[in-house]
């Protein structure tokens, strides 16, 4: 994408409005909650403290904290749904520079998407699910939605050389990233965490293989 040039105005991304900007403070604010003090602790009133935000202007936008907390979960997985098309830039699930070092992107997909704020944000709202039957009824659809996505999109970085599905392997690498933040409080030694992230890596190679892009050279994610 060409740079924008300092002297003219970035027309293709006008400002948010003030009701972006509100919703956007009060979405920082429920994940950090999230993160912070858990599902259970994140309230309302919380959340308004957290964003800075009057009541009425919270409740204008998420009468609800099941309303914030579907909005939130949608807000999150926004960014990792794999790119649309195989030459987009600027995605959080672009190839860096590892090129064919499956292991080392999952490494960076660990440290870059899962195992942070927005990631523990996201695990708490699905742990919440499990027994809300409400909320878990709301996100349902949003979480189908992302999972269809995410399988037709991440054809556009890997191939399964092996001819498995490759919806499935990629299930299969989502479901044991997601699951160490279960098997982290086990582990007297953080590093384990990293030897888990590696060793699985090295097992997933033979089925995955990065896909060659545009110009020939991987792109750093944003």
């Amino acid at each position: 994408m060409a740079a924008k040039s300092p002297d003219k105005p970035d027309v293709t991304s006008p400002e948010p409005s003030r009701a972006d900007r509100t919703r956007l403070r009060i979405y920082d604010a429920v994940t950090d909650c999230l993160d912070q003090f858990g599902y259970a602790e994140t309230s309302i009133n919380r959340v308004q403290t957290t964003a800075g935000v009057s009541r009425g202007a919270l409740t204008h936008h998420f009468p609800s904290k099941e309303e914030m907390m579907v909005r939130t979960l949608e807000h999150l997985l926004a960014p990792v749904r794999g790119p649309k098309e195989a030459g987009e830039t600027g995605h959080i699930l672009r190839k860096g520079a590892q090129g064919d070092d499956l292991p080392g992107e999952l490494h960076h997909l660990w440290a870059r998407v899962i195992n942070t704020r927005e990631g523990r944000a996201v695990m708490e709202i699905l742990v919440a699910s499990r027994t809300d039957a409400a909320l878990r009824n709301r996100i349902t659809p949003s979480l189908w939605d992302y999972n269809d996505t995410f399988n037709r999109n991440i054809a556009n970085l890997y191939s399964a050389p092996s001819g498995e599905d490759l919806a499935l392997l990629w299930s299969i690498c989502r479901s044991f990233m997601r699951g160490l933040h279960s098997q982290a409080p086990y582990e007297r030694d953080p590093e384990i965490i990293t030897k888990m992230v590696d060793l699985f890596g090295r097992i997933m190679t033979p089925h995955l293989a990065a896909r060659a892009h545009p110009g020939g050279q991987n792109e750093e994610p944003l």
